[in-house]
C-alpha cells in the first residue's frame, strides 16, 4: 500500500472516530441536572447593571427586572448555522409550553436590526416565537455570552440556575423533563 493511500486511510479513519464522539457527546450540551421541585439551585449570580433588550415596537425592557416568573432566555443571531438549524424544535417547544403560567421563554437575536430578524423570520416561515432584539449583543456580552446560541434558565430571584452552551435538543425527552422541573421549581419559588 503506498504511503498516500495509507494517509488517505488514517485520515478516514479518524474522520469516522471524531464523527462517532461528535455524537456521542451532544448531549454534554443540555442541562446536566433538573434544579429541586422545591428550590432552584444558583449555579451563577445574575448579571449587574441594565440589560435591555429591545421589544419590536422600540420599548426597552430590562431583563433584570423580576417578573415572578422563571425565564428561559435563548441569545441568538440570524447568521450563526447552529441557531438556524435548531430553530424548528426551538419554535415547536416554545408553542408547546407557551400557556406554562411559571415560566416565560424570550429569544433575543444579537442581530443589527428589526428588518434583518423580520425578513428571516418570514423566508422561514417562523411565527409565534417572543423575540427581542439585542443590537450589537451588549447584553448578551453582560451575561458572558459569547458563542450562539446559548440558553440561560433564569429563576423568579433573578438567579441563573442553569446554562446551555450551543446547540440544543429541545425535543429530547432529558431535555422536556428538565424543562418540566425548571417550571415546577420557578412556580414553587414564586409561591414563597
Amino acid at each position: 500500500m503506498k504511503d498516500s493511500q495509507r494517509l488517505l486511510v488514517v485520515l478516514t479513519a479518524a474522520a469516522l472516530v471524531a464523527a462517532a464522539l461528535g455524537y456521542l457527546a451532544k448531549d454534554a450540551l443540555l442541562p446536566a441536572a433538573a434544579p429541586r421541585p422545591a428550590a432552584l439551585s444558583t449555579v451563577a449570580a445574575a448579571p449587574a447593571g441594565s440589560l435591555v433588550v429591545l421589544a419590536h415596537d422600540g420599548a426597552r425592557r430590562d431583563l433584570a427586572s423580576k417578573t415572578g416568573k422563571g425565564l428561559i432566555l435563548h441569545f441568538w443571531a440570524t447568521w450563526c448555522p447552529p441557531c438556524r438549524e435548531e430553530m424548528p424544535e426551538l419554535v415547536k417547544f416554545v408553542g408547546d409550553t407557551k400557556s406554562d403560567a411559571n415560566v416565560e421563554f424570550l429569544s433575543v437575536s444579537t442581530d443589527e436590526d428589526w428588518k434583518t430578524v423580520d425578513t428571516w423570520l418570514k423566508e422561514h416561515g417562523i411565527s409565534g416565537l417572543p423575540v427581542a432584539l439585542d443590537p450589537r449583543g451588549a447584553t448578551a456580552h453582560l451575561y458572558g455570552t459569547d458563542a450562539y446560541p446559548e440558553t440561560w434558565f433564569v429563576a423568579p430571584s433573578g438567579e441563573i440556575v442553569q446554562h446551555a452552551v450551543g446547540m440544543m435538543d429541545w425535543s429530547s425527552p432529558k431535555f422536556r423533563a428538565f424543562a418540566a422541573e425548571f417550571s415546577r421549581a420557578s412556580g414553587a419559588q414564586k409561591a414563597n
